[in-house]
């Protein structure tokens, strides 16, 4: 009796403590510096390029002004913000990695000139996107000083490849939402604020505008 009833706590014992133990290795596993801005860079990715998909073509050259209220003078178009965003994913990504850009990014990171279309300014984007990812799996942990590129505002000495990958993430952000708003001027409503299913909720945590 008295090993039956040491099988039998040594049992419970195991069956409470497996899981528990798996969660406590869950929640301490060690995440690179690569895994973090390559996920992010991926949710990011996803957002900016299915709102790029669903400006319609004609609606491409569309910039802010005449029956909306505010000063819009100089703005990029909705053509040009994506560009744009392009243009600086090559530049930070070619930093990160050390190279020169493979991609044309043009005067003042307006992107190439030779892009125009909607299908090729998306095929442009989805290209920076991939050398973003390539340049992500670039950054280590060491978190070593690199060259400061010309259009980053990181002191000389101070910029860092996570430093670069954070900085790039956060420009395409704040061009999202700019996206974001031409969209909704333009009547349409951004995908990720479109209504999921229940089956689709856990993947609309990130990204609701």
């Amino acid at each position: 009796m008295k090993f039956v009833t040491w099988v039998f706590t040594f049992l419970l014992l195991h069956t409470c403590w497996g899981p528990a133990r798996a969660q406590n290795n869950v929640a301490t596993a060690h995440r690179s510096n690569t895994q973090i801005i390559d996920f992010l860079l991926g949710l990011q990715e996803k957002t900016v390029v299915d709102v790029a998909e669903a400006m319609p073509e004609e609606r491409y050259g569309f910039v802010p002004g005449g029956e909306f209220k505010g000063e819009f003078r100089g703005v990029r178009t909705f053509a040009a913000q994506l560009k744009h965003i392009a243009a600086d994913n090559y530049m930070l990504g070619a930093a990160i990695l050390g190279e020169k850009s493979p991609g044309d990014t043009g005067p003042e990171e307006s992107g190439s000139s030779k892009v125009r279309t909607k299908a090729e300014i998306i095929a442009y984007l989805k290209a920076s996107f991939a050398y973003m990812h390539r340049a992500a799996a670039a950054i280590d942990d060491a978190n070593a000083p690199v060259a400061t590129p010309d259009i980053s505002p990181w002191p000389d000495g101070t910029a860092t490849r996570l430093g670069l990958g954070i900085e790039d993430l956060v420009h395409t952000y704040d061009h999202y939402g700019q996206l974001v708003e031409y969209l909704r001027m333009s009547g349409i409503v951004p995908p990720a604020s479109t209504p999921k299913s229940k089956t689709d909720a856990p993947n609309s945590k990130i990204g609701i505008v």
